[in-house]
């Protein structure tokens, strides 16, 4: 922690100082980028009776601090995104009536049409444009003042609603006509904020090369953490203006000249932030999983993931392939294209043989046994700390050097090739300079969700708890489990395979795992957690409180499939509530979708490759008897993903669970998660993105598995015993 960081705590802890000094503190920790606490600071300033000299603010400094306290509010990350901003309106408004021209000045409606585009940013509301339009359009009827702030942004404004098919003509024509009076009278004066907002205007005039020389008249470019914002505008303008923008020679120069030294933000940058989500499903999601990863490795996208989301048997898999990357990275040699297909590789036989081992088989305790279990009250018939100490003997310690300990916190780690000068600190932190970076560093979440609040739980490198986008307040009113980074010395701080066993607690299979949080809540807290798919199953919020752009979702989950005759009797009631709840489940999942969905077509989302195991396979009407219409079938033999609908079927019915699989089962599987990827890839995301490099076509163990299942052959030798290896795979085997 900084000496403004430590002298905040003690602030925000109950110590008094003058206001003199919180206004200097709150002001320095907003320029070092720790937003969070520059808002908690500034928040208490604005409370007479924390300071010392108890000099309360008022007139021209009251207003000035709900103007800061609002925007601090808006750009808060850890705050709830379906709330803040509305927080922040509320702010601002206590020193200003916004709808109030007269007593409204440039600035506030700059910073009220930023709450608003930011909120639009999150939510994805129309609304929300319109009203940061109207803001801004107010303010920029005003002097252009030293940066033209509110004109540079009403003209993204207009560019952004005219994309979206709101009086395309007449906004791209006031976007154009602001720009220019941006360009014709705005006084050069050699300051970042003057300099960026006329090499704007001209970069959304299509003015390229003449927007690249005025970066030139800059004296003082801010640090990267304030770049990186302006950037992004930037390359949203650039989407905008062309279709496919890194292929624009001019855009690259541009922005090779905005980012000198980081030539690896460029494409950063234009093709956006990149969040990889994998999905629970036991190992049949883990081994599909890793069919994905074989091809993204090909493809060379894995090097631009920037947070890695895992839930359930995907956090099983997730937490392997990160900790292998892990330690390539701390290696000095620079890491290639072909880097990550052998890591890949590498994981995949480490994964193969940890699951041979068969982990559920070694807690599985005999039925008596577990009938005791629920007899003395337990919830599941498997104890979830015994899986927490085999996936970390068997599939973690292998991956990490020895001896090292296997707790959350000690996985934070600097890569050898971290450029301090390019980052401005020595410290490396993956939201902060990824962006920076040619291989991105994943910031890896394993989801879990919470007994007691029925709320999201996330584990990071860094902290742990339910985080702000666990909740909609407005809908919500169970009390949220507050998150915080972790402190071993407090007792708040937890094992690796401790946090992955708690996102695979299927309930009723595994007894909730309990987190001795050393009593860090207020109150007697039993804390208890269950499998992350309770919550979501694809780990998708996760990625969308990340600000993902660009989401790559493997989705291997157990599906519904028809169910003609129900099960009946008292015998049944268990597996009746079973498909109660993957009923639930399955609801969830489509309401994910629709919504990335409906992101993609507002265009908050640049890109989406959604991947599933039923992608493509026959849904036809289960047809009445006495249908007056008649057709006729044509089936395909393979469904649009290449891949044969019988063992695409059959390897969607597979198993959901922890045992050992037979070499057949894992190789369909990867096989499967391989081809589809591939054929998603190259349908969703490699126009619009530019992720991908010129593959390179690599051996892998399931190679003879896919040319059965992509075979178009009426029959083959081996393939009735495939088949009926995998039908028989459906079963849990005990």
């Amino acid at each position: 922690m900084t000496e403004a960081c430590e002298k905040a705590q003690r602030f925000l802890s109950g110590e008094k100082i003058a206001f003199a000094e919180a206004d200097a503190l709150w002001k320095a920790l907003k320029q070092s980028d720790h937003i969070t606490i520059a808002r908690r600071v500034l928040e208490r300033t604005r409370k007479p009776d924390t300071l010392s000299d108890g000099i309360p603010p008022h007139g021209a400094v009251r207003r000035t601090l709900c103007r800061e306290h609002a925007l601090l509010t808006s750009k808060d990350n850890e705050l709830h995104a379906a709330t803040r901003h509305d927080q922040a309106l509320a702010i601002l408004a206590e020193g200003v009536d916004l709808a109030d021209d007269a007593a409204c000045d440039s600035e506030t409606l700059g910073i009220a049409g930023g709450i608003c585009k930011r909120r639009w940013n999150d939510l994805g509301q129309h609304d929300d444009l319109l009203r940061a339009a109207g803001y801004y359009e107010r303010g920029a009827r005003g002097a252009l003042g030293d940066d033209a702030y509110t004109q540079i942004n009403a003209a993204f404004i207009e560019d952004l609603l005219a994309a979206g098919g709101d009086q395309p003509e007449q906004r791209r024509a006031q976007a154009a006509a602001l720009r220019r009076r941006i360009v014709d009278e705005l006084p050069p004066l050699g300051e970042w904020w003057n300099v960026a907002s006329r090499a704007e205007a001209l970069f959304g005039l299509g003015r390229y090369q003449e927007a690249a020389d005025i970066l030139a008249q800059c004296q003082n470019k801010p640090a990267p953490w304030q770049l990186q914002t302006t950037s992004r505008q930037l390359a949203h303008i650039a989407h905008l203006r062309e279709a496919r923008p890194l292929e624009v020679p001019q855009i690259h120069a541009f922005f090779e000249k905005l980012l000198p030294g980081a030539p690896d933000a460029v494409r950063s940058l234009i093709a956006g932030k990149v969040g990889l989500a994998l999905s629970g499903g036991g190992f049949r999601a883990s081994f599909f999983h890793l069919g994905v990863l074989a091809r993204l490795a090909e493809l060379n996208v894995l090097r631009h993931v920037d947070v890695l989301s895992c839930v359930s048997g995907g956090s099983i898999l997730g937490a392997c392939y990160w900790l292998a990357l892990r330690r390539r990275m701390l290696m000095s040699a620079p890491l290639t294209h072909q880097d990550y297909i052998t890591l890949v590789r590498d994981l995949i036989g480490h994964f193969q043989d940890a699951v041979a081992t068969n982990p559920r088989a070694q807690i599985q305790s005999s039925r008596l046994a577990i009938a005791w279990r629920f007899l003395r009250g337990c919830k599941g018939a498997l104890n979830p700390e015994q899986v927490a100490a085999v996936l970390a003997e068997r599939f973690y310690k292998p991956l990490l050097p020895q001896p090292f300990p296997l707790h959350m916190h000690d996985l934070k780690f600097v890569p050898a090739d971290h450029d301090a000068r390019l980052a401005g600190t020595a410290d490396f932190n993956p939201g902060k300079h990824n962006w920076l970076r040619a291989n991105k560093v994943p910031a890896l979440v394993i989801n879990a969700t919470t007994v007691n609040t029925g709320h999201a739980w996330q584990f990071t490198t860094t902290w742990m708890g339910e985080s702000t986008w666990a909740v909609h307040e407005a809908a919500d009113s169970v009390r949220r489990l507050d998150w915080n980074y972790y402190n071993p010395v407090a007792g708040w701080h937890v094992e690796l395979g401790r946090a992955v066993a708690a996102s695979a607690c299927v309930p009723f299979i595994f007894e909730p795992l309990r987190l001795d949080a050393g009593g860090a809540y207020e109150g007697p807290i039993d804390l208890q957690l269950v499998d992350g798919g309770v919550h979501d199953n694809q780990g998708i919020v996760s990625l969308l409180a990340s600000d993902c752009t660009v989401l790559l979702v493997s989705d291997a989950s157990g599906q519904l499939l028809l169910q003609p005759q129900p099960p009946q009797g008292v015998r049944n009631l268990l597996a009746y509530a079973r498909r109660s709840m993957d009923t639930l489940m399955e609801r969830v999942r489509l309401a994910n979708y629709a919504d990335l969905a409906a992101r993609l077509r507002s265009g908050l989302l640049r890109g989406l490759m959604f991947l599933h195991m039923k992608e493509g396979l026959d849904a036809d009407v289960v047809r009445l008897k006495n249908a007056q219409d008649s057709y006729d079938l044509q089936r395909a033999p393979l469904s649009p993903s290449g891949i044969r609908k019988d063992f695409q079927q059959a390897i969607a019915e597979l198993r959901t669970d922890l045992n050992a699989f037979t070499p057949d089962e894992m190789c369909a599987l990867m096989a499967c998660g391989y081809q589809m990827a591939g054929k998603g890839f190259q349908r969703d995301l490699a126009a619009p993105t530019a992720l991908s490099d010129a593959p390179i076509k690599a051996p892998w163990v399931f190679d003879a598995m896919l040319a059965e299942m992509t075979s178009v052959a009426q029959t083959t030798p081996d393939r009735e015993r495939l088949l009926q290896a995998l039908a028989a795979g459906s079963k849990v085997k005990l």
